[in-house]
């Protein structure tokens, strides 16, 4: 019976963490988007015709435009720029000067950031990540814990998997 008590006292005086006690994009002045309802800071632009999902972000001077969305915990942030069709989703996360355009998806917990470039119908998922002048494009995907650096182009029909480092 002891230990059920204990139990309880545990459960009871412990503090959960819910995106509710978050703060938005480090406490950022903001605004729930009109189309989907996520939080756009004052600094940032973003047009209507975007999907804003409840519990997405865009921060910092980030540039959200056409018909692009932004999906679940996702975040876009710093002066990055989502465009076209681009879909940016799950806990993925968009920062420094990178540009997603075209109908390119961001996804898992990928991160794009530095000058990279993802764009045409390029699928970047998984725990991948490509920075600095990196680019991603066509049709090809990058995932798992792949890192896309430097001045390496991924194009065409490739798709690169995995804990590989390519960097050019």
């Amino acid at each position: 019976m002891k230990f059920i008590q204990l139990v309880l006292v545990v459960i009871l005086n412990t503090t959960f963490f819910t995106y509710a006690d978050a703060k938005e994009c480090f406490g950022a002045k903001g605004h729930s988007h009109p189309n989907g309802g996520g939080f756009v800071a004052d600094s940032a632009t973003v047009e209507m015709s975007v999907y804003v999902d409840k519990t997405a972000q865009v921060c910092g001077q980030a540039q959200v435009t056409g018909n692009a969305k932004i999906l679940f915990n996702a975040i876009v942030e710093d002066q990055a720029k989502v465009s076209g069709q681009a879909i940016i989703s799950m806990s993925a996360r968009i920062s420094g000067e990178a540009e997603i355009s075209d109908q390119a998806v961001v996804d898992g917990a990928a991160k794009i950031y530095g000058q990279a470039v993802v764009n045409g119908s390029a699928k970047v998922r998984g725990l991948a990540q490509i920075f600095q002048q990196a680019k991603v494009t066509d049709t090809a995907v990058v995932s798992g814990q792949a890192k896309i650096s430097g001045d390496t182009v991924i194009k065409g029909n490739v798709k690169t998997l995995l804990n590989r480092d390519l960097k050019r």
